[in-house]
């Protein structure tokens, strides 16, 4: 398995198919292993990357870390690994990019601090909850605030349950839960207890640079699952989609259509790929 040495940190990848370059932001788990069933699909078109993102699974942190920029350092971390990859194969330094819930919101820095990069970017369901109006992010920053004591008094699974309970329902609920179940080993323990430190309030509430997207608007594809209606967790995704004038293209399943229905999700972002 081949890595990428960065500052601070090494990054594990996984390489599936031949083509352009597709790279894939995972959310929460923060691991490319996520991604693994809708890759097969997808590699039948393009070159897909899939990266454990820097602190998460098989990744390596050295040295001091600059825990409060976490979110630059992911979006810069994606430009070099595209470089890499890019430079490896033979091609130009760019890709296609999709990013996932915490990972869309990756993406989004990601084309506006690099745009070069970036030949499309296709964003599911980003929580950047500072495009909502004033009153639904306040109740957002509340609940994640609330999700991040509910942790730090009682643990990642009750606060899980409480996250799941406030912002999803049905088989995503389920599903997010087993991501983040700590009893299933130390990996995901690890991983979780990352997500709830240092995540979970840090990327729904960074500021979000909406004239530079719109500059971008071109490039952009909001998505939202099908399950997921115009619900608030959708709500950041309509307004993206208002800005760049747009329609939120719509995938099977919900927030985790990619773990709940794999197949009918790549098949969709192939659909939507081949439209854009």
């Amino acid at each position: 398995m081949p890595n990428l040495e960065v500052e601070g940190a090494t990054l594990p990848y996984d390489l599936f198919g031949t083509g352009p370059l597709l790279l894939l932001i995972p959310g929460a788990q923060g691991c490319g292993e996520v991604f693994r069933p809708i890759a097969r699909p997808l590699s039948t078109t393009y070159t897909v990357i899939c990266w454990d993102r820097r602190g998460y699974s098989r990744s390596r942190l050295h040295g001091a870390q600059q825990f409060d920029r976490r979110l630059e350092r992911d979006a810069d971390d994606a430009q070099l690994l595209i470089q890499h990859v890019a430079k490896t194969a033979g091609r130009s330094p760019e890709a296609v990019v999709f990013g996932t819930s915490s990972g869309a919101i990756v993406a989004q820095n990601l084309l506006v601090w690099h745009p070069e990069c970036v030949t499309l970017a296709l964003l599911h369901e980003p929580p950047s909850f500072t495009l909502l109006p004033d009153v639904h992010r306040e109740q957002g920053a509340g609940l994640l605030n609330h999700i991040y004591g509910i942790y730090r008094a009682q643990g990642p699974m009750a606060a899980m349950e409480a996250f799941t309970g406030g912002l999803s329902k049905g088989a995503d609920a389920e599903a997010m839960k087993q991501a983040m179940d700590h009893s299933r080993g130390d990996e995901i323990r690890a991983n979780s207890l990352f997500w709830f430190e240092f995540e979970l309030r840090q990327y729904p509430l960074s500021e979000v640079d909406l004239g530079a997207l719109v500059k971008e608007g071109a490039k952009i594809v909001p998505l939202a699952g099908i399950k997921s209606g115009d619900g608030p967790g959708v709500g950041p995704t309509i307004v993206i989609a208002a800005a760049v004038q747009k329609d939120v293209a719509r995938l099977p399943g919900g927030h985790v259509g990619y773990v709940t229905d794999a197949e009918g999700f790549a098949s969709g972002l192939l659909r939507i790929l081949q439209r854009n």
